[in-house]
């Protein structure tokens, strides 16, 4: 077994598969809510789409995405700097 440490990871593409993973969480989430939403209504899926609008929904989800990518490479960036003081996350490895 040997242990390594994590000293550097690359901001734009973990940002990159921060904004991935959290779509896909955020998308279950909306239609979890969505057939919750439906089924109060009684099966109106007319009455449970009544508070969409296209501009709502598209402004939530570019305001959602982008916090999400600047939020992730700043956390990143605050990282790589202390990793480079405090030596980063140890991982052992197994050599089978």
């Amino acid at each position: 077994m040997s242990t390594r440490h994590i000293v550097r990871v690359n901001p734009l593409h973990s940002s990159i598969l921060l904004t991935v993973i959290y779509t896909i969480a955020a998308l279950t989430v909306f239609l979890i809510g969505f057939l919750f939403t439906t089924i109060s209504t009684g099966f109106n899926v007319k009455q449970a789409f009544a508070g969409f609008t296209a501009e709502a929904v598209w402004s939530a989800v570019a305001i959602n995405l982008v916090l999400v990518f600047l939020g992730s490479f700043l956390l990143t960036l605050i990282y790589n700097f202390l990793a480079k003081y405090l030596g980063g996350i140890e991982i052992t490895l197994d050599d089978d």
